[in-house]
C-alpha cells in the first residue's frame, strides 16, 4: 500500500538530518521547504526501488563492446560509393582548366 507523501516527507526530515539546513540554505522564493522535502523523499524512493544487479556495468560494458565491433566490421566490408562518370569528368576538367591558367 502507498504511503501517504506526508509520511516520506517526515521520514526524510528524520532520517536525513542535513536536507533540512541545506533547503533552508538554498531558499528560492518560488519554492517552500516542504516541497523541496517532499522531491528528496520522491528522488530517494525511486533510487532505492530500482534493484541493479551486481555484473550491470560488466554487461553493459561486454554489449557495448560488441556493438562496436559489428560497426566496425560492417563499416570495413562496405564498399565506398564511387562517384557517376559525369562528376568524374567535370573533376578532371576543372583539373585541365586548372593547369592551363596558371601557365
Amino acid at each position: 500500500m502507498a504511503q501517504n507523501s506526508s509520511t516520506f516527507v517526515s521520514e526524510t526530515r528524520d532520517r536525513e538530518t542535513w536536507v533540512r539546513p541545506a533547503v533552508e540554505r538554498e531558499a528560492v522564493a518560488d519554492v517552500s521547504p516542504d516541497q523541496l522535502l517532499a522531491t528528496a523523499a520522491l528522488v530517494r524512493g525511486v533510487m532505492l526501488a530500482i534493484p541493479v544487479p551486481d555484473d550491470a556495468e560488466a554487461r553493459a560494458r561486454a554489449m557495448a563492446v560488441n556493438q562496436f565491433q559489428q560497426q566496425l566490421v560492417e563499416r570495413s566490408t562496405q564498399q565506398v560509393p564511387r562517384a557517376p562518370w559525369y562528376l568524374r569528368l567535370g573533376s578532371l576538367m576543372r583539373f585541365v582548366f586548372t593547369l592551363g591558367r596558371r601557365r
